[in-house]
């Protein structure tokens, strides 16, 4: 049994809309304030269209691999979406670079493109209804409270002014998260996630994500760049290659529309420092960070919301809003 994750943002463009964008012409549309929730989840406006799609595993001859119990296993796979000749959907599996591969897995989801009213803003409401907690011992004897599948209902991402139930993560879990918040010059940007990520702080998230996968300064095909983004953010970049070189701000990073590359002339040092100082458990995987912080360009506060991250264990959890004071 085939079925595509749905907890995943499906954001993309045609692969004509992603010239289009590269060009100077379109650059001048693009730069309009029409960015919107709306436009982060359609197919006119994001770059590339990737996905995450449970597939059965195989063996060597092409079976499928049972369990004990003969239930088939699955797994989850990155695949970008294509559409062909026909207009129709087709997935092709990327491989550990982020690389489009000849092989294609069914895919039956239909990305909407419809347009949202002002009835249909998107809102954070939260219930009364309390999260279970266990309490349980880490190998090195400390405790840890975390919270089991919560009963809060969310509707959206949650906003940095939202308030939850405060919870403490494991010291592998907080160091995750100091990982993530000390991404060089992160804190040019605030955002809340229904206005986008910001272009500027997205190409130091890109070097970032490269670094960290062992990857040195050189030109990479645009899968692996904006897969890591992908990973990072948890949703497309909308128009980040289009937007890459005129509004990015960053000459370590650059986007070549020529071969559909991007050029990393140099990896980026550590810049800021972070110290956790609350957790929130705002329920459906999203956590509330509030956090110090030093050598951040007068910056000494963020407010981050951050998601639970399945699909990248070693990043831990993926950026969906930051508030910098």
């Amino acid at each position: 049994m085939k079925k595509s994750i749905a907890v995943i943002l499906i954001l993309v463009i045609s692969l004509t809309g992603v010239f289009a964008a590269c060009s100077k012409k379109d650059e001048k549309k693009s730069g309009s304030d029409e960015v919107t929730v709306e436009t982060a989840g359609g197919l006119n406006d994001a770059d590339t269209e990737i996905d995450f799609v449970e597939v059965e595993v195989t063996d060597k001859n092409g079976e499928a691999v049972t369990d004990a119990d003969g239930k088939v296993q699955t797994e989850e796979v990155p695949v970008v979406i294509e559409r062909d000749k026909k207009g129709r959907l087709v997935a092709y599996r990327l491989d550990k670079e982020g690389n489009k591969t000849n092989v294609t897995v069914p895919y039956d989801q239909q990305p909407t493109t419809k347009k949202k009213s002002k009835k249909d803003k998107t809102t954070t409401t939260t219930k009364k209804n309390t999260t279970k907690k266990t309490t349980a011992k880490t190998t090195g004897g400390e405790k840890t409270t975390e919270p089991e599948p919560t009963t809060k209902a969310i509707s959206g991402v949650p906003k940095t002014s939202d308030s939850g139930t405060p919870v403490i993560f494991s010291d592998k879990d907080q160091q995750s998260v100091k990982n993530i918040l000390e991404v060089p010059y992160l804190f040019k940007s605030s955002y809340e996630n229904s206005q986008g990520v910001p272009i500027d702080i997205a190409t130091h998230a890109a070097i970032w994500m490269a670094k960290k996968d062992g990857l040195q300064p050189s030109t990479f095909a645009s899968g692996t760049i904006v897969l890591g983004l992908f990973k990072y953010f948890g949703q497309t970049v909308v128009n980040f290659k289009g937007k890459c070189n005129s509004d990015g701000d960053n000459a370590n990073i650059s986007y070549n529309s020529s071969n559909g590359t991007f050029v990393v002339s140099s990896m980026e040092e550590k810049k800021q420092d972070v110290t956790i100082t609350r957790i929130e458990d705002l329920g459906n995987n999203y956590f509330k960070v509030t956090a110090s912080v030093t050598n951040g360009d007068g910056k000494s506060k963020v407010v981050a919301i951050l998601q639970k991250n399945k699909l990248d264990l070693e990043l831990g959890f993926s950026v969906k809003a930051l508030k910098w004071s």
